[in-house]
């Protein structure tokens, strides 16, 4: 678990010091920049789509193993969804590059709100809460120091994979607790300034059976 979060993180940080002849240059400590002075386009609300398409409680249970990954952006500033694309696309290169391929790992929905998530011979156990109305769910975790993890997010089927959307402020915070000493990294401080000066994207892991 911790050297797939240390992964992830990796991945991002990678976005920062990208050389200056990769094609799609990005910087996230300039990402508000984007959000703040940019239009936005009207549509329907995401948050509504995803509640009207939530998966039924049924659907979910089971042992699910690991398909993609995927960063989704909620909001309707266009330039915004520019800049997700390209973090996208970096990041998805990134984590092939670590080892995080199909079938890395895998997670199991119980039916009584229990959930573990097993990545080779580690197993973490935790727990859910989901809201067929809304498709919200909620996961909670102890990491091994004893650090209390939560994540908020939502559910959905896609092109036939199950789909588990994590706000990234909460998956950021969460390799902070799990990895504490990372805080320290200077990276790592500006990815979460990043994301945390706007709400609406999610880390989307994929899955199938």
């Amino acid at each position: 678990m911790r050297r797939l979060l240390v992964v992830v993180l990796m991945a991002f940080a990678g976005v920062i010091t990208m050389p200056d002849s990769a094609c799609a240059q990005f910087d996230l400590s300039k990402i508000g920049g984007l959000f703040g002075g940019a239009t936005s386009k009207p549509k329907q609300s995401p948050y509504k789509t995803l509640a009207e398409n939530a998966p039924a409680r049924s659907k979910i249970v089971g042992e699910w193993k690991y398909d993609s990954f995927d960063i989704e952006y909620l909001g309707s500033n266009t330039f915004a969804d520019n800049a997700i694309a390209q973090l996208r696309q970096y990041t998805r290169m990134e984590l092939q590059n670590l080892g995080v391929k199909a079938n890395s790992f895998n997670i199991n929905l119980s039916t009584n709100g229990k959930c573990s998530f097993n990545y080779g011979d580690v197993v973490y156990e935790g727990s859910y809460t989901y809201d067929v109305s809304s498709a919200q769910v909620v996961i909670s975790a102890k990491a091994d120091n004893g650090g209390k993890i939560t994540c908020n997010g939502f559910l959905k089927f896609k092109d036939g994979k199950f789909v588990i959307m994590l706000a990234a402020q909460d998956a950021i915070k969460a390799i902070g607790v799990v990895v504490p000493e990372i805080v320290a990294d200077p990276a790592f401080a500006t990815i979460k300034s990043a994301v945390d000066s706007f709400p609406g994207i999610f880390f989307s892991m994929y899955y199938h059976r």
